[in-house]
């Protein structure tokens, strides 16, 4: 069966058994510079270089699975986003339209309250012109 080398056990633990056992057959079994079950259960740089490319196949496989029944989710979770970045926009739209606003209001009471001023005094000059006259 399959007698990997202990130094492989953090790539073969990522891996399902029926995997493993097609890697082992197909290090014993290749047409080209096949290893023996003794070279097969050494280290050896090829048995290396084969696990962590079939770890990698592996993986990318099981997480294309993943995302396929999840792409609703995913859909749904970028609505959402949208949704909470549309929600903070409008907040921050909101907030700047309300010190504006204060702004606007502060200002036109400023200004009213000069033109006011202008007024008295101009009104009290019309006052004394009167009676003086």
């Amino acid at each position: 069966m399959t007698n990997f080398h202990e130094y492989y056990s953090e790539l073969l633990k990522k891996l399902p058994l029926s995997i493993k056992k097609n890697i082992w057959n197909r290090l014993i079994s290749r047409l080209h510079n096949p290893l023996s079950e003794e070279q097969a259960s050494s280290i050896h740089p090829n048995i290396e270089v084969l696990l962590i490319s079939e770890v990698d196949k592996y993986e990318k496989k099981k997480n294309r699975q993943r995302c396929r029944p999840k792409e609703a989710l995913l859909h749904n979770n970028l609505s959402d986003d949208t949704i909470f970045t549309n929600i903070q926009v409008n907040a921050r739209i909101k907030e700047a339209t309300d010190n504006l606003r204060q702004e606007f209001i502060k200002s036109t009471e400023e200004t009213l309250k000069t033109i006011k001023q202008q007024k008295d005094i101009e009104c009290n000059q019309i006052k004394i012109d009167m009676a003086n006259w």
